[in-house]
């Protein structure tokens, strides 16, 4: 294999990204390390979704809170990119933040609605459904029982492309 060192920047980011998506933590931290190691060298600033891609690689490494840090540098670059809030979305579930989780995706899709990403994340988590019954508690037996029953119905309906 040729060594990180030796590859061109676009190189580097295009394996990194795929080893990110083959579930290669490993290597796609030490090539994305690399990419963004080149550009604090050369003093070049850094895309916001290489360093959002770089922070999930570090996540799944065991250090969450640096992957946190480093997906919101990226936010800071660049408030705009879906890819970013998608990242730290991952994040906060790898950490067991459910909430934090739904905040990232929810500000990624004020930026954008329709990113690929952020709907299998939200489909990951789950949406919860408002109550049948607003005006009875969420865990209230007729609440419980009549959401069974509509997700059942739910769930039977031929699925529309």
């Amino acid at each position: 294999m040729v060594e990180a060192k030796d590859m061109r920047d676009d190189e580097l980011v295009r394996r990194g990204r795929a080893a990110l998506k083959g579930r290669h933590h490993k290597l796609a931290n030490e090539l994305l390390g690399e990419y963004c190691e080149r550009r604090i060298r050369e003093e070049s600033p850094i895309p916001g979704a290489v360093l959002a891609d770089y922070a999930l690689s570090v996540a799944y490494l065991g250090d969450l809170k640096e992957g946190v840090e480093v997906c919101l540098r990226a936010l800071a670059l660049d408030r705009r990119n879906a890819d970013a809030y998608a990242a730290l979305a991952r994040i906060h579930m790898l950490g067991r933040s459910r909430r934090k989780a739904v905040e990232a995706l929810e500000r990624g899709f004020a930026v954008s609605p329709r990113h690929a990403g952020l709907n299998s994340l939200r489909d990951e988590l789950g949406v919860r459904r408002p109550p049948p019954l607003p005006f009875l508690p969420r865990d209230n037996r007729w609440n419980v029982a009549l959401g069974k029953l509509f997700e059942r119905f739910r769930s039977r309906r031929p699925k529309v492309a």
